[in-house]
């Protein structure tokens, strides 16, 4: 790696910090839970490894302890992951050169890509910095999930602590949006549609979908604007 691409790597890495302190928590709740639910230890930690989506572990997990089908499950995990096939067309336009980055596909989250949408446009050298972005929030999701097996059993005990873990993922999302908002001005009717749909399921007593609605639904439009309107 030349001296410019570690540089770029570890540019990165620091910008996947603030995305690291929102996975961290979550990730620890979910390997609480997992664990007192009584899963084997491989595999909750295959799950963050190779799944790598916290709403859907959440929801596979909370599936499985209900009783659910197979079929159910998969079909409910499907739905919920299908707005990323949405996130490679409008990263693609960021993007200088696409090749040999097709294996970071899967590392793309909503605050890799949220991320990366608002920062990628600055950056000389995106594949290093986009691998180091990627990696980080990576390894702090399945980081999170082992210290959660091993030690987060603890940390219910503080009530304080458990209120932090709730909070750390709606705080990192308003902190990623607020950023856009004020510096991508192409996003913000995207945004305020997110804000409006988000404000709409919740008032209808849906909260639970509200999020992902609300993403899929701002994504759709930053969609059909970029193509559509130049």
């Amino acid at each position: 790696m030349t001296q410019s691409n570690r540089a770029a790597f570890i540019q990165g890495c620091q910008a996947a910090l603030p995305i690291a302190l929102g996975y961290i928590p979550v990730a620890i709740a979910f390997g609480m839970a997992t664990t007192a639910a009584g899963f084997p230890t491989w595999v909750i930690v295959a799950m963050s490894l190779f799944i790598y989506a916290g709403a859907s572990q959440f929801l596979l997990f909370a599936s499985i302890m209900s009783g659910a089908s197979v079929t159910a499950v998969v079909g409910l995990c499907a739905l919920l992951d299908s707005r990323h096939l949405l996130y490679a067309p409008l990263m693609k336009r960021h993007l200088k050169s696409s090749d040999g980055m097709i294996w970071i596909a899967p590392l793309i989250t909503d605050e890799v890509f949220a991320t990366a949408m608002a920062k990628l446009k600055d950056i000389d050298r995106q594949k290093p910095w986009l691998i180091g972005l990627a990696i980080v929030s990576w390894v702090s999701w399945w980081g999170g999930t082992i210290v959660g097996i091993f030690g987060g059993k603890l940390l219910a005990n503080y009530p304080t602590m458990s209120a932090t873990m709730n909070f750390a993922f709606v705080a990192l999302f308003v902190s990623l949006s607020t950023h856009a908002f004020i510096s991508e001005p192409r996003f913000r009717i995207a945004l305020i549609v997110s804000a409006i749909v988000a404000v709409i399921c919740t008032q209808f007593g849906h909260g639970e979908i509200a999020l992902l609605v609300a993403g899929f639904a701002g994504v759709l439009v930053q969609l059909i604007i970029s193509r559509f309107i130049r």
